[in-house]
């Protein structure tokens, strides 16, 4: 038989039975779909970011970087080889509508607040913005902001905004609206005049950068190369070699993005694949007559196997093209949500790359025909005498074999998980790839072994949940236990999925005890303030004495970060030479609890404490003096004392200085509180001391109070952001799953037409018929989430306990999370029967049987 007449049998099958085929195609497109949007999705935002980075630095000969000084910027203009300097600067602020006493602080989201410097435009260096209304800015009282924000918040020029930086909150006149390239109005940044900037925010004289331009018989490298022999402390590139390296910084970071978007497609596909090998190992036993008639007719094995596998080929290349245009779907449903919510990407494209569109239409069609490889083999072994059985329904296979393997993987896989969590002396990386190891192992050691395992529990458990339906619901028992190895299969899927969700679920909530657990513990405070975002806005310098003037405040602490060496050792180093420290006022044992080891912990007068880990790895001693420095900032220095050494804590764990000894060598200015805790004097009731601080602070806009509980509830609500991101990602393959369902129930119905039809040609009525498929759907879906809660309890409890050195401890079992997953493999189970069952139901009796 010539092979493409196989090729158009094929053809014809697939036109022939769409529905049955359908779903497969689904799973294909779920899973294409999410590497393909990953794809695109990172390109799209890479695109965004290099055209920023190319507006910012086109026309910039070239950049001057790490920590230049406004007195090198002066020398700098001062060069012949220099026609123009711009410093490059910014400074986050929060500001509001509305007077002093009545703030309306103007909500940007996810944007930012920012100050910067304004050149116009004979004075730019590069790209310049346009004033397109009112004027420049001029003094420090003055700004120019962006127009689409204007627009959006509703300011005009003339008005005045109420600004709070780090040192202070001012007001601040409206000078001119401007217009930049990419402003799409998400973020709200003011332009001051560039005097009027440096005094108020370069109190150290330090910038961020500086962008410098030639004169026009000097190349960018001549000037690159004379500023670097002039400079050699200072980093100075072209503005081009830097556009390109920040470039290169992003495409690493979005590369990120792309591994983990892409990890969940392949996740799908994953649980995909069971579901296609099981649809096709169903079709090719449905199938059998029709193969052995074609052996019969003269095909050989090797055409029977390959017209299934182009039958697989053909259905994988058309869901993985559908999918590649629900990834261009998915890619423009995200921008416009960021749009939505102020992040909107601009001149951004939808990021269609080759890579985009032929990976994951490569992969989706490998996949598939992978998948159906086994069924493929299976229905070439079919002999031509099976073309004279009466009936096509799929025959049993031996378990023994497949349930052994099985088993002996999940004994090894249990083995190396408990090996990974137990051996302590290994490395946390080699922890974790032990028991990566071992989870692999058990979840293909359950798809073995899950045949064999459903036999006892799946008409069991199907018994119990049928009593109420008498015979109908003994009948759907049996027909569990018919076709394990499908039963099985159908129900993996869905317990992938679930173990994933469940493992993550554990480390989250672990996570989350572990932080609310330390903070309670740790924080010794009443009140803790902070500013927005977990305290990454500091607290304006105005804002202690504020909340010390509080009625009932007895005693207030700061927490600083500030650029101040002991004995030239910074508390964290950034770079060589720069770098910073903790430093406080007041006693810290009032804010943070601490187990000092030796001498005291009050250094409210002056002094420095150590934990015990830092003080021994520099030889310090307590009693002894050493030298406070301030390096790149100022040339002053003086001698603080080791009071005490303290056992570290979740907070501190080098050493912290007086806040009277940082500023012997820093100005006030450069000591901006993070955060602060506040005591009562007992004259008041904690709640009176709380509403007198609201009121104190209210003003400043950014400082909010609270307790030690409800910080710790603010830190994991990022936690809970990203569990719910990742269980958002993860319902692909719980979707993909219950399609399996669907599909299995929807293709036993078909095989099993003769016999519905025989039921229902004995009396049984169509109702019956329906909750017989339906209870067989809830014991799948149900003995699929349990075997998964297991499995995912199992690896989630050894991950949590290899990651113990790194601050997790005692494992938090989600117990609402797994009754929700239970729950709702009960309305999987409902849901995925719909239309199997209604299709059933309406199996004609008489003409079943005459099948």
């Amino acid at each position: 038989m010539a092979q493409n007449t196989m090729r158009n049998v094929s053809l014809r099958n697939i036109a022939a039975h769409k529905l049955r085929l359908a779903l497969t195609v689904l799973a294909v497109v779920l899973g294409t779909a999410f590497i393909s949007g990953a794809f695109m999705f990172t390109n799209s935002l890479s695109n965004t970011f290099d055209s920023a980075v190319s507006s910012a630095y086109d026309d910039v000969d070239a950049v001057v970087s790490g920590g230049p000084t406004i007195e090198q910027r002066d020398e700098i203009v001062g060069n012949e080889l220099v026609n123009n300097v711009n410093i490059t600067a910014s400074t986050t602020v929060v500001m509001a509508k509305g007077d002093a006493d009545n703030p309306e602080p103007l909500q940007t989201g996810a944007g930012t607040q920012t100050l910067s410097v304004w050149y116009p435009s004979d004075d730019a260096v590069g790209q310049a913005p346009e004033l397109v209304e009112g004027e420049e800015p001029s003094g420090d009282a003055e700004m120019a902001i962006n127009a689409a924000a204007a627009e959006k918040f509703e300011v005009g020029v003339g008005d005045t905004l109420l600004v709070v930086d780090p040192m202070e909150r001012r007001e601040m006149t409206v000078s001119g609206l401007y217009e930049t390239e990419l402003d799409q109005g998400g973020s709200l940044i003011g332009l001051m005049d560039e005097q009027s900037y440096l005094d108020r925010y370069t109190p150290g004289g330090q910038v961020d950068q500086l962008i410098v331009d030639a004169v026009d018989s000097t190349s960018p490298q001549e000037l690159v190369d004379a500023l670097s022999a002039d400079y050699p402390d200072l980093e100075v590139e072209t503005g081009e070699a830097l556009a390109d390296e920040i470039s290169e910084q992003i495409q690493s970071a979005l590369s990120f993005v792309n591994y983990f978007l892409i990890a969940f497609g392949l996740v799908a596909l994953l649980v995909g694949t069971f579901l296609i090998a099981n649809t096709f190992s169903m079709i090719v036993a449905q199938r059998t007559k029709e193969f052995a008639l074609l052996r019969a007719l003269g095909a050989s094995r090797g055409q029977i196997t390959r017209s299934v596998t182009f039958e697989a080929a053909i259905i994988g290349f058309i869901g993985s093209v559908i999918g590649v245009i629900a990834g261009i779907g998915l890619v423009a449903a995200i921008k416009a949500v960021m749009s939505a919510q102020e992040m909107a990407l601009p001149d951004s494209g939808l990021g269609l790359s080759p890579a985009a569109i032929l990976v994951p239409v490569v992969l989706g069609t490998v996949v598939t025909v992978l998948s159906a490889w086994a069924p493929a083999r299976r229905a070439g072994a079919i002999e031509p005498v099976e073309a004279m059985r009466s009936s096509e329904s799929s025959t049993s296979q031996p378990l023994a074999v497949r349930t052994i393997f099985g088993a002996v993987l999940l004994v090894v896989g249990i083995a190396a998980a408990a090996i990974g969590a137990a051996l302590t002396d290994w490395s946390t990386t080699q922890r974790a790839i032990a028991v990566g190891v071992g989870a692999l192992s058990i979840f293909i050691g359950f798809f073995l072994a899950g045949p064999a395992l459903s036999l006892p529990v799946v008409p069991t458990f199907g018994r119990v949940i049928g009593l109420p339906f008498g015979s109908i619901g003994k009948l759907a028992s049996t027909n569990t236990r018919r076709n394990p190895r499908r039963t099985a299969t159908t129900a993996f899927a869905l317990a992938l999925g679930v173990a994933l969700v469940t493992a993550i679920g554990m480390l989250g909530s672990t996570m989350q005890k572990s932080i609310a657990d330390t903070i309670e513990n740790d924080v010794a405070a009443e009140h803790i303030l902070m500013g927005p975002t977990n305290g990454s806005f500091p607290i304006p310098a105005e804002v202690p004495d504020a909340a010390a003037e509080a009625d009932g405040v007895g005693e207030v602490i700061t927490y600083s970060n500030a650029q101040v060496a002991v004995d030239g050792v910074f508390t964290y180093d950034y770079a060589p030479g720069v770098g910073a420290s903790d430093v406080v006022s007041g006693n810290p044992a009032h804010m943070v609890t601490f187990d000092m080891k030796e001498g005291d912990s009050d250094i409210s007068d002056g002094g420095m404490l150590a934990s015990e880990k830092f003080a021994a790895e520099h030889g310090w001693e307590v009693g002894q003096t050493y030298e406070v420095t301030a390096p790149g900032v100022s040339p002053d220095a003086a001698e603080t004392e080791l009071v005490g050494i303290y056992r570290e804590n979740s907070l501190f764990a080098h050493n912290i200085i007086s806040e009277a000894d940082a500023l012997k060598v820093l100005p006030a200015e450069m000591i901006s509180p993070a955060f602060m805790g506040a005591n009562g004097d007992g004259s008041l009731d904690e709640s009176e001391v709380r509403s007198n601080l609201e009121e104190a602070v209210a003003p400043y806009i950014v400082v909010q109070v609270m307790t030690g509980e409800e910080m710790a509830g603010e830190a994991n609500m990022a936690i809970t952001q990203m569990l719910n991101i990742l269980y958002a990602l993860l319902a692909l393959a719980v979707i993909i799953a219950v399609l399996g369902i669907v599909n299995t129930l929807t293709l036993s119905v078909i095989e099993r037409r003769q016999e519905i039809g025989m039921l229902r040609a004995v009396g049984t009525l169509r109702g019956q018929v329906r909750t017989m498929i339906t209870l067989e759907s809830v014991q799948i879906a149900v003995f699929g989430a349990i075997a998964g809660v297991l499995i995912g309890l199992g690896l989630g409890w050894a991950f949590i306990t290899v990651l113990s050195g790194e601050g997790l401890e005692d494992p938090v079992i989600p117990w609402p999370l797994i009754g929700i997953v239970l729950a709702g493999s009960v309305v999987v189970g409902l849901l995925a029967a719909v239309f199997p069952a209604n299709r059933a139901a309406k199996t004609p009796a008489l003409d079943a049987i005459s099948e």
